[in-house]
């Protein structure tokens, strides 16, 4: 797509037809091929907006789903006696 098309025509000699036969053909495939690269970059951009509405729509469920209360047997936790007021709760 860079070359200069008047030099490229200007070497093509007076009368001589068939050194242009195939541009045409040449051009409609390149016109083609920047269409399809054109329509996936669009779907590209859909499938990001699309999994972005997925992301916030699945956050914003977990902000308003119920969130669990405090279990009666978080003395069976990994993480139950390491901290220092461990023996504070107990008590009450």
């Amino acid at each position: 797509m860079t070359d200069d098309i008047d030099r490229l025509i200007g070497q093509v000699a007076p009368g001589d037809i068939a050194g242009l036969a195939g541009v045409e053909e040449e051009v409609w495939a390149r016109i083609r091929e920047r269409g399809a690269r054109a329509r996936m970059g669009q779907v590209r951009l859909a499938a990001i907006a699309f999994a972005l509405v997925i992301g916030i729509a699945n956050g914003g469920l977990m902000l308003v789903a119920p969130r669990p209360g405090p279990s009666e047997l978080r003395v069976f936790t990994v993480s139950a006696g390491l901290s220092p007021f461990a023996g504070l709760e107990a008590r009450g």
